[in-house]
């Protein structure tokens, strides 16, 4: 029995070593001050220098094939490829319903997803499930235009990527057709 109990300390000894070993070891402020992080502004100029190359990439393709893009004001390049000839001028407002026949394509014209195999796009602008960059241009366009959009990291799926065809910090190319709109309610 003595034999039993001596073991039952030693395993709960070791038990509580082992276990204290595993903590994570937090610093104090004093270990911490030592160590480099980086500024606000540091981490501000990094991600404009990213969106600089993104843009540069952008433009260099689109010299290349010719597009002819307007920017957005945030990265968000478009292009009208033809309007519908009966417009009434209304521009795609927030609240929208869209529906989209679509082509993505990475910026390299990798085919990544279609309306032909996942059926049309349907969200409400600024309101539901969308890369930020197709919101954004969607209030640049018209029920019944098809247009071309290009949207870079930080306007789509970002440092991530969708984590199945859109690879982490892809530029996505839409090629589009705005089948149908909805108006909201309050137009």
């Amino acid at each position: 029995m003595r034999c039993i109990k001596i073991s039952f300390i030693l395993f709960v000894t070791l038990l509580f070593i082992s276990a204290s070993s595993c903590k994570p070891k937090y610093r104090t402020q004093e270990e911490s001050a030592g160590r480099q992080y980086p500024d606000q502004e540091s981490i501000y100029r990094a991600n404009q220098v990213l969106i600089r190359q993104y843009a540069n990439s952008i433009s260099e393709v689109a010299a290349r094939n010719g597009w002819r893009l307007s920017e957005t004001g945030t990265g968000v390049f478009f292009q009208l490829i033809n309007t519908e000839q009966k417009k009434q001028n209304q521009k795609i407002e927030k609240g929208d319903w869209v529906s989209l026949s679509y082509k993505l394509c990475l910026l390299d014209g990798t085919l990544c997803y279609s309306s032909n195999k996942q059926g049309f796009k349907q969200f409400i602008v600024e309101q539901s499930e969308a890369e930020l960059g197709l919101h954004e241009a969607m209030k640049f366009l018209h029920p019944g235009d098809s247009a071309r959009i290009v949207i870079p990291p930080q306007r789509a799926f970002g440092l991530t990527g969708d984590g199945n065809l859109i690879p982490p910090r892809a530029i996505l190319v839409y090629e589009i057709r705005i089948d149908s709109v909805a108006r909201h309610l309050n137009n």
